[in-house]
């Protein structure tokens, strides 16, 4: 398991305004929740791409034999049972509803599960990071912050100058998909060219996996892409170690994440 560390330098925001270090300190708290969340997520998007690795590894011709005997033996029993009367076609959904069931108790997972798992992942840790970045961009605006959050916060812009666009897309899949972006406008697709595609008039993508990163068909037409990947979590923790260490802290210092 990967775990990204993070220290605060004190235990307690040191102001003399009360109502402030509790609003300051409620707002930091959600900002050190999203970035533990983006860490879980990016553990469970790892642990499912070796997962998927094994599941393609295990997709042997002895297993697929198999398989196909156990068909075979469920058909055969399928046509005893209704003194061959029945037809071909409804042997051959009922052996392959049979078959299914029989997988899914032994605990086989249907594949439309084990596609998706990896994308909710990856679109748990997109979620995370945006809210990491509202959250932060809520607190530079705040009075009485050190210079220094706002900085950092258009420093996410330009770490990440895909979240937002990828992040809408994610949360508007229905205008998307009929191609359509801010205002009810109609997108004006651009080029994509990547591992993944090639679509020199454009495309619409509503959810794409290139490797460790996510990418959608954003709201001006360009296919932007987020990396779920461990250089992405350090460039948050550095931003997050800069954003803590910019206050003033009274108290021991605190290490997170705790046991």
């Amino acid at each position: 398991m990967l775990i990204f560390e993070i220290t605060t330098p004190g235990t307690r925001l040191d102001y003399k305004d009360n109502d402030w270090v509790w609003k300051i300190n409620s707002q930091i708290t959600n900002i050190k929740s999203k970035f533990f969340d983006a860490n879980l997520a990016l553990n469970l998007f790892i642990d499912e791409q070796v997962e998927d690795g094994k599941r393609h590894f295990d997709n042997s011709i002895e297993a697929w034999e198999r398989d196909s005997q156990r068909r075979s033996e469920i058909r055969d029993l399928i046509k005893k049972e209704n003194a061959n009367c029945i037809s071909q076609e409804e042997i051959n959904f009922e052996s392959d509803l049979r078959f299914k069931r029989e997988k899914w108790v032994s605990g086989i997972v249907p594949s439309e599960f084990e596609h998706k798992k990896i994308f909710i992942y990856a679109r748990d840790f997109l979620y995370a990071l945006d809210l990491f970045d509202k959250f932060l961009k809520i607190l530079s605006e705040e009075d009485g912050v050190p210079p220094e959050v706002a900085k950092l916060s258009l420093q996410m812009t330009v770490d990440f100058p895909h979240l937002r666009g990828v992040r809408n897309t994610a949360q508007h899949l229905e205008d998307r998909a009929r191609g359509i972006g801010k205002d009810k406008k109609k997108i004006g697709l651009q080029p994509i060219k990547n591992n993944l595609i090639d679509a020199p008039g454009g495309a619409i993508v509503l959810s794409g996996l290139n490797g460790s990163k996510y990418g959608a068909t954003m709201n001006d037409g360009n296919y932007g892409e987020v990396d779920v990947s461990v250089e992405t979590m350090q460039r948050l923790q550095l931003i997050l170690q800069k954003l803590l260490s910019s206050f003033n802290w009274s108290g021991p210092k605190q290490h997170a994440p705790g046991m």
